[in-house]
């Protein structure tokens, strides 16, 4: 949850880039999986733009590609983006110390539709005390370097609400014709050095899915800058006799401010039913290295 300040500013340009290696019990050695870069400019107090594209082997393409524009409690940004549904930024899927993303989210929920995807259209923030309220309208099937919309076929609507030390949040994914619809709710909870938080999504429509996760974070009291995780996860997929269940273990050590790494044993059951359960090999060891360069 987000609150706008604005003041005077300069013009700037600021950026990151990204390379993650993999280790695990499908691999020979290690394997650099993707390369991530971002860029952020900003030309006045109210207008600033961001462009992101990743390198994962077999797929190259852009990330997000969108101009913002600020003022007071409200915001705007128009064209590729992360839509704003659940814990779906760049930061929340690959800096929590897993070695995967939510299996929920790589799951087609509804039809063709999943969540880790780009969109291309407009989504607008309003901000009112503990409360931020989100809606776009978009494009959800894009190709690699698309940034406009070809048609805007899909609307979100998300709210969060701040309850002192806890985060509620709820949205709704909709086709236009209201056929297809994916419900969501998430909470994070956070006290010193832990973090609570966790996902649920139901899609309602053809070939629906449902599930979720919750992950609980320890960082241990000292300047290691040590992390433990605990990632639950339960989906239920079209077809299943039985729903999908993984729970990973991991450790991430922040090194330094270029170099993070983390450790990771899962096991589950039927996790044949999600491609991306055995395409990333998420029973098992895994470690992942992450170098980031900032400037």
């Amino acid at each position: 949850m987000s609150t706008i300040v604005l003041g005077q500013v300069q013009p700037s340009v600021s950026g990151v880039i990204e390379t993650y290696f993999l280790s695990n019990n499908q691999l020979r050695g290690t394997k650099q999986t993707t390369t991530w870069a971002e860029l952020h400019g900003r030309a006045t107090k109210n207008w600033s733009a961001t462009w992101s594209g990743w390198d994962g082997g077999s797929f190259t393409g852009y990330d997000e590609s969108y101009v913002r524009y600020e003022s007071n409690q409200l915001s705007a940004r128009v064209g590729r983006l992360r839509t704003s549904f659940g814990f779906s930024d760049w930061s929340e899927l690959f800096y929590t110390g897993i070695n995967h993303t939510p299996l929920i989210r790589e799951m087609n929920l509804v039809g063709n539709t999943a969540l880790d995807r780009d969109d291309s259209g407009i989504e607008g923030t309003f901000n009112a005390g503990p409360l931020q309220v989100q809606a776009s309208l978009v494009d959800t099937q894009l190709n690699r370097i698309q940034i406009g919309p070809n048609r805007v076929d899909h609307g979100t609507l998300t709210l969060q609400y701040g309850l002192g030390d806890l985060i509620l949040g709820a949205e709704l994914l909709a086709q236009n014709d209201f056929s297809q619809k994916i419900y969501g709710l998430n909470a994070r909870y956070t006290i010193p050095h832990w973090i609570f938080k966790g996902e649920y999504f139901a899609g309602v429509g053809p070939q629906s899915c449902t599930g979720g996760y919750i992950d609980a974070n320890y960082r241990i009291p000292s300047k290691l800058r040590t992390e433990f995780i605990t990632r639950l996860e339960e989906i239920r997929a079209p077809g299943s006799d039985n729903p999908t269940v993984l729970t990973t273990f991991g450790m991430r050590q922040i090194f330094n401010k270029n170099f993070t790494a983390s450790l990771n044993y899962g096991w589950g059951n039927e996790l044949n039913y999600s491609f991306y359960a055995t395409a990333a090999s998420v029973a098992g060891w895994s470690l992942r290295g992450m170098f980031q360069v900032q400037f």
